[in-house]
């Protein structure tokens, strides 16, 4: 009895969501994306605001430098918000880094999904190729938080509330659109706050998953928070194609209207993280890991910024895990 209710009192601590990588809480950023450089031996973290911010590390665990702006000069995309751009995503294809990214205004579906492409990820070294797609007044979809995978041709995931988040085919370059828009429907509906869909397959497991950011996201200058529950956190669903449709642990697809929502807890407020979201992953060539990249609120300084959050992923279970 001694030996189990040791083990019982262990538990917790097992359980405990790790908190965020030592080294990024004094990194202010929005809609984080990364990637590792192997020829400059680098991180590079990309965010939301300043047209596209980058910080760059020779570590996961930092210290992290501000490297300047992937457009400092705005995107050639002429819609309000060509100059204060948002949720970028990287992707290596054909030898060369491309850098989507959102152009809108809070609230507008007047928006658009741009690229830019550069060979090394550094400032000064890239090229604003423009428009991809964009929505309009009335659309079911909004054109913002794009997320690009390679399987068996790219494919563009995007969409933010309204109707909910849907997928498009680029062929035959990063900047060209293939299918029509809105495409397929892979999460989200009525206006459910469902956005920042990220879709990616660990090398070991045989499924796809389909993160996404659930809830309200308090802004730098909040004066009230969410009631509790109803803040950002990281959801996910799994399928057995990039295209979906994905499911969550209770077998609902992530399109489906439901109360309590659709949707795996993935990461969710806990110790003096809240509200996290704006997530991407990546693995790692570093460490051979999967690595969760978000942004969060800290619960000590509500009503300020955000900070860049980094955790480790496991899949080993068949979903994904926040493990140290």
């Amino acid at each position: 009895m001694k030996f189990s209710l040791k083990l019982l009192s262990l538990l917790p601590a097992v359980l405990a969501t790790p908190n965020p990588l030592s080294g990024s809480s004094n990194i202010v950023v929005r809609d984080p994306a990364m990637a590792y450089n192997t020829n400059t031996g680098k991180y590079y973290a990309f965010s939301t605001n300043e047209n596209i911010k980058i910080f760059t590390s020779t570590s996961l665990n930092g210290p992290w430098s501000r490297a300047g702006s992937v457009l400092p000069n705005c995107s050639s995309i002429a819609l309000d918000g060509n100059c204060n751009l948002w949720a970028p995503d990287i992707f290596y294809y054909n030898g060369r880094w491309a850098l989507y990214y959102s152009v809108s205004a809070i609230g507008s579906q007047n928006s658009a999904i741009g690229v830019a492409v550069s060979d090394s990820m550094e400032p000064g070294t890239w090229t604003d190729l423009g428009q991809v797609i964009r929505s309009y007044s009335g659309d079911v979809f909004n054109a913002i938080d794009p997320n690009v995978i390679d399987d068996n041709g790219l494919k563009l995931t995007f969409g933010s509330y309204w109707q909910g988040i849907y997928q498009v085919g680029l062929w035959p370059d990063v900047n060209n659109q293939a299918s029509d828009t809105p495409g397929t429907h892979l999460a989200g509906n009525s206006g459910r706050p469902a956005e920042g869909a990220f879709v990616y397959k660990p090398s070991a497991s045989p499924y796809f998953f389909c993160f996404f950011s659930d809830g309200i996201t308090p802004f730098d200058g909040a004066t009230s928070r969410p009631a509790p529950g109803k803040e950002y956190k990281v959801l996910v669903g799994r399928g057995s194609s990039s295209m979906g449709p994905f499911y969550g642990k209770l077998g609902n697809a992530l399109t489906e209207a439901l109360d309590p929502p659709t949707g795996s807890l993935v990461l969710g407020s806990h110790d003096n993280v809240y509200a996290p979201g704006g997530q991407s992953i990546f693995l790692d060539p570093v460490s051979g890991r999967d690595v969760l990249v978000y942004h969060y609120i800290p619960n000590d300084a509500f009503g300020g910024p955000s900070y860049l959050g980094i955790n480790y992923l496991d899949f080993s279970s068949g979903w994904p895990v926040v493990v140290d």
